[in-house]
């Protein structure tokens, strides 16, 4: 069933403009039905975030922050009908911080399947 459900395209688009220049993302591969890490860097105080391009094209919705970060604000948005997920660090806060952004999968193969993106950010 993992096999089945892997997605071979790259899991995130880094948005544009100012929210590129305040975060990095690593790109990583989605798992429907899994929850999957995700690792980056964010600069302290600044928005950043990124688009869920392959998780949409693959079908994904319901898109939502299931665990809040700790030292910040996450959230969920939209960019021309496409999800984003926004981050926000605490003004001045530099460290680890981490939240759970939760969908379903809505394509034939992996139909209602729950699915998770982990991110863990190093804020600097």
């Amino acid at each position: 069933m993992r096999g089945l459900a892997m997605l071979t395209t790259a899991l995130l688009l880094a948005l544009g403009g100012a929210s590129q220049a305040a975060c990095r993302f690593d790109y990583g591969r989605l798992y429907f039905g899994f929850e999957n890490p995700l690792k980056g860097e964010a600069e302290s105080g600044k928005p950043c975030g990124f688009a869920l391009s392959a998780a949409l094209s693959a079908g994904g919705h319901g898109f939502r922050v299931a665990q809040p970060p700790q030292h910040g604000v996450a959230g969920i948005g939209d960019d021309s009908g496409m999800p984003v997920v926004g981050y926000r660090s605490a003004a001045g806060y530099r460290g680890p911080d981490e939240f759970v952004v939760n969908f379903t999968g809505g394509n034939a193969r992996v139909h209602d399947l729950a699915s998770g993106i982990h991110v863990y950010l190093d804020v600097k």
